[in-house]
């Protein structure tokens, strides 16, 4: 598909696979708003069950969008099929549209796989956004780090976009020409869209119609989404970090890491891939890609003369740090970006995630003004690290993003206090051993919930060097806080990290309870 054959698609025999959920719904939308509508939707809800399935897919949205969000998805003039009729008549498809893990669920098999072996085409959300989109797209993955980087990313160019007196860099990284934005035409003026993986973020495929070639899109973007490419790769293509991670959905790393390579591979010489030096995965992926330049960054130290500029650094510009400050290297000059000690987002790993969203600001043309403005007054995302209350100097931290071990392990790493870690829940085809032992060397408590990664992780705890509990939910939890604080001799700023290096654990163990994170770090302090 391109641009110029939306048409194409209005006498097609259309089908969307799990049309109740966030990117399935947006896809909906924005093929009828382009007047096809020659669609079925399945879901495997019951029609009564409907709602409240699309609710707990669409949290990004207030209780009131939602509603006005579910009847419209089913005032389009469509089809629905729910779970009585389930991927009925979808052998018929001459276009299949699926989520990013339709895979994953036992009731598309083997249907869809064998409709998709059968050379039935296969699209996702994320080759929308790649085949329709006339603007430049800056996309991020990597298996930790990309949420908090292109949350970066959106805050430096909305303080650029945002400041009628930053000058617009055209052309990127390079030469340029400064114009001052408040003089660009309305018409014209750049706007930011973003969108992606996140599940807090609203999808933007309907405004897909309104955007110019001047606009930027930002894209979040899984292994998963990854998977069905289009041959298509953005003008900015950043890769954060692989390690070993959703190995169930992909069967080996060697897939894994495929999918990831997926995001530049179909890059060209004007385009631009940032890659992290200090990952040794995509360190190898930098020495190997030939399609598009190549820009680097690292947490390390690069002096001038010194080894470290030979081998990769000397053939590629990059982002790095020197003196506490972080430095950008482009065609043989040296800028200063800001001191770290400006940054305000915790942790160790979080500097890397700056480096990268630097990295891609300064390629676009964004002076260098706003790239300070934008990663310095950048407080953090959701359920990443954030601190939700010190209660009688126990301080708890939301670390529910953090779904791999190396997440978990960044998290531990960004404390100097005890800790007290709460983890736990499924299992992706992760090694725990790492984890095992920074837990073992550093952690106070460790709070197990269920769960088949919970099972690996209490094999490998060393209960002579911690304490050690399982619980079944919060409730137990919290009851085994209260008491562990009677029993034991509790340093003023422990940290109380709630970082489950697994799958599902905030469905689970948070949305499943029917009170959020707050409510039950508010109750440790009750009686």
């Amino acid at each position: 598909m391109s641009i110029l054959n939306l048409k194409n698609l209005k006498n097609k025999n259309i089908h969307i696979v799990g049309i109740g959920g966030a990117e399935g719904s947006a896809i909906a939308e924005f093929l009828v708003g382009n007047n096809i509508s020659s669609i079925t939707g399945h879901d495997f809800s019951l029609r009564k069950d409907f709602k409240n399935a699309f609710y707990k897919t669409h949290l990004s949205l207030k209780l009131d969008e939602r509603e006005k969000a579910l009847n419209h998805l089913l005032n389009l003039p469509i089809k629905i099929n729910f779970k009585d009729h389930y991927l009925e008549g979808i052998e018929e498809a001459d276009l299949v549209f699926v989520s990013q893990v339709w895979f994953k669920y036992p009731q598309n098999m083997p249907i869809l796989q064998d409709l998709r072996n059968s050379g039935t085409p296969f699209k996702t959300i994320t080759n929308l956004y790649f085949e329709f989109a006339p603007c430049k797209i800056i996309s991020i993955t990597g298996t930790n780090g990309k949420t908090t980087t292109a949350r970066l990313i959106n805050s430096i160019f909305e303080n650029w976009i945002g400041n009628a007196n930053s000058p617009f860099r055209k052309g990127g990284g390079g030469d340029f020409v400064t114009i001052l934005i408040n003089k660009i035409s309305p018409r014209k003026k750049p706007k930011i869209y973003f969108a992606g993986n996140d599940r807090q973020n609203i999808q933007v495929l309907d405004k897909l119609n309104e955007m110019s070639e001047n606009d930027i899109l930002i894209l979040e973007t899984s292994s998963t989404q990854l998977l069905l490419n289009s041959g298509i790769s953005p003008h900015i293509g950043i890769i954060t970090n692989i390690t070993p991670n959703h190995l169930d959905d992909h069967g080996s790393f060697e897939n894994y890491l495929e999918a990831k390579k997926n995001l530049i591979k179909y890059q060209n010489k004007e385009d631009f891939a940032v890659l992290n030096y200090d990952d040794d995965v995509v360190r190898k992926i930098a020495e190997e890609h030939n399609k598009s330049k190549v820009f680097l960054f690292s947490k390390r130290t690069v002096q001038n003369g010194s080894t470290a500029l030979r081998g990769l650094w000397s053939q590629h510009d990059g982002c790095f740090i020197r003196n506490e400050k972080i430095i950008i290297k482009f065609n043989k000059k040296e800028l200063v970006i800001c001191d770290i000690s400006d940054i305000k987002i915790p942790g160790k790993h979080n500097l890397e995630n700056v480096l990268a969203a630097v990295s891609a600001a300064y390629l676009y043309g964004v002076d260098l003004k706003s790239i300070k403005k934008g990663v310095t007054e950048y407080t953090g995302i959701k359920h990443r690290l954030k601190l939700l209350y010190n209660i009688n100097e126990i301080k708890y931290y939301d670390d529910t993003q953090a779904t791999t071990p190396e997440a978990t392990i960044a998290g531990i790493e960004s404390f100097n206090n005890d800790i007290i870690l709460l983890a736990g829940g499924d299992d992706k085809g992760m090694n725990y051993e790492n984890l095992a032992r920074k837990i073992n060397k550093e952690a106070k408590l460790l709070v197990l919930f269920p769960g088949s990664a919970s099972d690996k992780i209490e094999k490998l705890i060393d209960e002579s060097k911690i304490d050690f509990i399982k619980v079944e939910d919060f409730s137990e939890a919290i009851n085994v806080l209260k008491d562990y604080y009677k029993k034991a001799a509790i340093l003023k700023d422990t940290a109380v990290l709630i970082s489950p290096a697994a799958a599902h654990f905030y469905s689970k163990f948070v949305e499943g309870s029917g009170k959020d994170l707050k409510e039950w770090v508010r109750s440790v302090a009750s009686n």
